[in-house]
């Protein structure tokens, strides 16, 4: 009896030892001190954001070479990826983001390891990072880890504090639900004798002037609690909740609606980000975006003013979370929108890849992450510190409930769903604006991708 004790007790003192090891990036297989090799990444973040992580796996494994390219734009980046790897060439290593991968896991060199298993990688990241990342693998339907989250960020609402003390003294801040906001809206718009739109409240509700407006629309869809598309992944199917979260999107773009703060003429729609540069000039008093924004706002600041002469002040941004349907907590979502680090299959060292990969994803170089760019964690075990980060806290409080919506293709959906707001919110009855879209998108669904966006796990 007091042998089977002492054996229950090493068990559980040497599980917890790997979980330790694992959540702090220490479990992993080492390659080598002697091992040679040249990694090539390509990757989105600025090279500096990078070097550190790079420098630091160089001290460890010498012989290995890690060669890094950026690219600026993600739509090309993808594309420039899919034909390298078509053609037997491209990466070792590369930025894979969190939609993507049903549609690219055949290119991809999943991960071997007795450690970092699918239970430890879910003990050691966040909760969307393994619903995304951790797949069938198409050889033998066995569940394997595919790439690690360098973060995982999500939509929140940035606001014009100033505008909202003055229109809402009794909260001072957005409120929480849709439909408080729409009272909200209303209040802090302001239009001319001929009931010209002048400031906006939220930038809401057009596809061809809100530069996130399909990420919003999917975050809706989310906390609507009904699923983008059929069981199989064949076919989008918009039923009830997904009309619901149109209509109240296009609302707020629609004149004849209470709710109604955004208009075309606001802004134009030729510049990148045309609900920023409204914000930032204080024509509209809350936009939706993500947290690589907060460390941009003084550039961007000074660039709008460069161009329309007078800004609001930097002190006078604050963040809130993205409003839900639902009052109840446990019914919260938001979208999840974040990088990950993938292996090609193409890679002639993919051993090595993957050392590297859990290297730059350890608590350590997770850590010198954030302090480059100031992304929230995919991490559980650097979350808490981050919820005492100004700003950075409330994306933190989001990662819990984020979630991912699988397209085929962001470009074609995105010009899908934008035709269908801009329509909606110019006269179009909404229901048949919809209607068009979820047709296109299965059409899309049924030329690219026959067997359907959903791999079985």
């Amino acid at each position: 009896m007091k042998n089977k004790k002492l054996t229950s007790v090493a068990l559980l003192v040497s599980g917890l030892l790997l979980l330790t090891l694992v959540l702090s990036g220490c479990g992993r297989k080492q390659t080598t001190a002697s091992a040679k090799a040249t990694l090539t990444i390509y990757g989105l973040d600025n090279s500096e954001v990078m070097a550190p992580i790079i420098k630091a796996y160089g001290e460890r494994q010498p012989g290995v070479k890690v060669v890094y390219k950026k690219y600026d734009n993600r739509e090309n980046y993808e594309s420039l990826l899919i034909n390298e790897i078509a053609e037997g060439e491209g990466p070792d290593i590369f930025y894979l983001h969190n939609n993507w991968l049903p549609r690219h896991v055949k290119k991809l060199v999943p991960l071997e390891s007795e450690t970092l298993t699918p239970e430890t990688f879910s003990a050691a990241f966040v909760d969307v990072a393994s619903d995304d990342l951790i797949q069938a693998d198409p050889r033998d339907g066995v569940s394997r880890i595919f790439a690690l989250p360098l973060y995982v960020d999500s939509l929140a609402l940035y606001y014009n504090k100033s505008q909202f003390e003055q229109a809402v003294p009794e909260r001072g801040r957005p409120a929480p639900t849709w439909a408080e906001l729409a009272q909200d809206a209303a209040t802090l718009r302001r239009e001319s004798a001929d009931f010209d739109l002048l400031r906006g409240s939220i930038a809401l509700g057009r596809g061809d002037n809100i530069a996130t407006a399909p990420d919003i629309f999917y975050a809706m869809v989310l906390q609507s609690g009904t699923s983008f598309y059929d069981s199989t992944g064949q076919q989008a199917r918009f039923a009830s909740g997904v009309q619901r979260a149109f209509e109240q999107f296009v609302a707020f773009a629609t004149a004849s609606k209470s709710e109604y703060s955004w208009s075309k003429e606001l802004v134009s729609a030729d510049l990148k980000q045309p609900e920023l540069e409204a914000f930032l000039r204080g024509d509209v008093s809350a936009i939706m975006a993500y947290s690589d924004l907060f460390p941009r706002l003084e550039n961007e600041l000074k660039n709008v003013k460069s161009r329309a002469g007078s800004v609001i002040q930097l002190r006078d941004i604050k963040v809130a979370p993205l409003p839900q349907f639902s009052e109840d907590e446990r019914e919260h979502r938001t979208l999840a929108s974040y990088d990950a680090l993938a292996v090609s299959r193409t890679s002639k060292n993919p051993a090595i890849a993957w050392d590297f990969v859990q290297f730059a994803t350890s608590k350590s170089s997770a850590q010198s992450y954030h302090d480059r760019t100031r992304r929230p964690a995919a991490r559980r075990d650097l979350i808490e510190d981050q919820k005492k980060e100004p700003f950075v806290d409330v994306f933190v409080s989001q990662v819990g409930y984020a979630e991912t919506v699988p397209v085929l293709s962001e470009s074609s959906y995105s010009a899908i769903l934008r035709a269908a707001f801009t329509q909606a919110a110019d006269g179009q009855n909404a229901r048949s604006a919809l209607a068009e879209a979820q047709t296109a998108i299965t059409e899309l669904l049924k030329a690219e991708l026959p067997e359907g966006l959903y791999p079985k796990k």
